[in-house]
């Protein structure tokens, strides 16, 4: 008999638990360069190397679960009709992503199990390797909706010119920039749930809401030393962004706003009528979404670079936590991958 693409039996390996996860592959991935003599070659390699790469290449594995996610969603997307009948698919694959996303940051406590010395000890055998060269975490804020339009000019540079030079990361970083992200087909949703709703005028009872708020306001500081008519003034300022196009459309060419009005006036109206069953998936996909965004904003500054470190300042916030762990282990010297090390963390916390 035949079998896998016409092999015969006795060229093919019986399929067990080894061979269906392709753990000879898989196992033997793992290459340690350093050396705990580095005249020797026969040495032994330097103990916490072979875990500081595990758990990278960890992380890699679940990106790569992330996207197959994340494609998934989007294939549903692109089919505008197919939305409704696949929304229960949609919100559970992205709860699966979120759970993904809090498991990563999870795993960073691992690499805190690893002192300074030890990293410093095969530090040198990394570079100029580092976790800003993840072709696979530059796809996933592609595939988002990541545009160079977001990124520090230093980023956008070092990215396309100096960091994927080999020609299939190239083309396969392009084709993410080239495809339909999951924000633009997001808005594009959002735009038809807002035409669709003809028995509502959002905008005109959106507005009648913010006059009465700013009345509200008003009133609350007449009895204090506070200048109301400013504070009055500066909300409707505020609204008036929201709400009248010319100024909005300002917003989305300065690349301060990402959807068109329309989007973010039905994602509001869904936020704010959440409760009518009409709304009841619409906001609990909207609201994984923004459970995403926080969870790889909350991940990135503390991985941008491979150097994590164990730090006793545990009251420190997560999101500034990488940053002083770079500080305190390698003050303002040059991350592994050629970046500028503590000056770029901190460029991109802010």
């Amino acid at each position: 008999g035949r079998r896998h693409g016409g092999e015969s039996k006795s060229s093919v390996e019986p399929l067990n638990y080894t061979t269906y996860l392709g753990l000879v592959q898989l196992l033997s991935s793992m290459k340690c360069l350093s050396r705990t003599d580095p005249t020797d070659e026969n040495s032994p390699h330097q103990h916490d190397e072979h875990f500081f790469i595990l758990i990278h290449q960890v992380f890699e594995l679940w990106f790569k679960q992330f996207l197959f996610e994340i494609d998934s969603i989007r294939a549903i997307f692109a089919i505008p009709e197919s939305v409704n009948h696949n929304m229960y698919a949609i919100i559970s694959r992205l709860q699966r992503c979120t759970t993904i996303w809090r498991m990563l940051i999870d795993q960073l406590e691992l690499l805190e199990t690893m002192t300074p010395g030890a990293f410093l000890e095969f530090r040198d055998y990394v570079t100029p390797a580092s976790g800003f060269q993840s072709l696979q975490f530059r796809i996933i804020e592609n595939k988002l909706g990541l545009t160079d339009k977001s990124r520090s000019v230093y980023k956008m540079n070092h990215f396309t010119d100096q960091m994927f030079t080999r020609r299939v990361q190239a083309e396969e970083l392009k084709k993410s920039m080239e495809e339909k992200s999951l924000l633009m087909l997001l808005e594009k949703w959002l735009e038809n749930i807002y035409d669709s709703i003809t028995s509502l005028d959002f905008l005109n009872e959106y507005k009648l809401g913010v006059e009465r708020f700013i009345d509200h306001e008003v009133e609350k500081e007449k009895n204090s030393a506070k200048d109301e008519n400013k504070a009055a003034s500066l909300i409707r300022k505020k609204f008036d962004k929201m709400i009248n196009k010319n100024a909005y459309d300002e917003l989305l060419s300065n690349n301060q706003r990402r959807m068109s009005q329309k989007a973010m006036l039905a994602a509001l109206m869904i936020s704010i009528y959440h409760e009518e069953p009409c709304f009841h998936e619409d906001y609990q996909l909207l609201y994984l979404l923004m459970d995403i965004d926080s969870l790889i904003a909350s991940w990135r500054r503390m991985c941008t670079t491979l150097i994590i470190y164990k730090t006793s300042l545990n009251t420190v916030l997560p999101l500034e936590k990488h940053v002083l762990l770079v500080q305190r282990q390698i003050g303002s010297k040059q991350g592994t991958g050629g970046t500028g090390g503590l000056i770029y963390l901190n460029t991109t916390l802010r």
